[in-house]
């Protein structure tokens, strides 16, 4: 993994998507702002997009490289390749590397290390289903409690103090959420290396959204339910009730995603 910034008035990154409406292309015009990339998407919408216009056509031949940082310094032999959007926040770079996902903050300025965290989680590891990764989550209470939260490959939850890297004391275990332990399952094998989680995590306001992933998917796999968890505790919400479901359970439920008439159908559900 290598990242390197660009040298102009203003820092570079490249993002992945287009708008492919008009209504979502207006969307867009709303998207990140103040020059801040907060969300893997660029902010809570995924607009990926932002106003920043010192970099354009007539000076983008100009552009040279400021700094490079390069994960081989930190890890020999690291993952060659990534799929990683790094975040940026009030001018620290936030972002996940190798397959072991070690959380790198860095200075958008100067790419100086500011901090770095390891996982450590030894045959959870080793079982995980989903090693590449695309990067982590950031929160902010707008008062001084900023965090970053990720998933690791074993299926842990994770909230470390953005300013310090370290764990959050007060979220779930000194830091950490067994995510494995949370499921509402029937499942009576060994859960070890049946999900795993490759996305950055989904924040909403005090809600942070976890999407499991799977290896191989077989009518024997474990169900891998959304799951929800309070963001200043790691308090698990649910359970994640999923649609379709029976119509009288519907009914009693209520609905918070309609049917679609796409060839894709939308798949929602709601948290009790």
């Amino acid at each position: 993994m290598r990242l390197s910034i660009i040298k102009n008035a203003a820092v570079l990154l490249f993002v992945g998507g287009l708008a492919t409406s008009a209504s979502i292309s207006v969307l867009a015009q709303q998207g990140a702002t103040d020059g801040q990339w907060r969300a893997y998407g660029g902010d809570a919408g995924s607009t990926r997009y932002s106003s920043l216009d010192q970099i354009n056509a007539s000076n983008a031949a100009e552009l040279e490289v400021a700094w490079m940082w390069k994960a081989d310094s930190l890890l020999p032999g690291a993952q060659a390749t990534s799929e990683v959007t790094p975040i940026m926040v009030d001018g620290v770079l936030y972002f996940s590397m190798d397959q072991r996902r070690y959380v790198i903050a860095a200075d958008a300025g100067t790419g100086e290390t500011l901090w770095i965290y390891r996982p450590d989680e030894g045959a959870r590891f080793d079982a995980a289903p989903r090693k590449i990764h695309r990067g982590v989550s950031y929160w902010s209470d707008g008062a001084n409690d900023d965090r970053i939260i990720f998933a690791t490959p074993g299926f842990n939850l994770v909230a470390l103090d953005a300013h310090t890297g370290r764990p959050v004391t007060s979220f779930g275990n000194n830091g950490i959420v067994d995510m494995l332990e949370a499921l509402d399952l029937d499942f009576e094998g060994d859960m070890l290396g049946r999900l795993g989680n490759s996305s950055p995590v989904v924040i909403s306001h005090d809600t942070i959204l976890v999407g499991p992933a799977m290896g191989r998917l077989t009518k024997t796999n474990a169900k891998g339910d959304v799951l929800a968890f309070n963001v200043r505790t790691g308090e698990k919400n649910g359970p994640f009730i999923p649609f379709p479901v029976p119509a009288n359970l519907a009914t009693s439920l209520g609905t918070i995603i309609r049917p679609t008439t796409l060839a894709m159908p939308v798949c929602g559900g709601r948290f009790l």
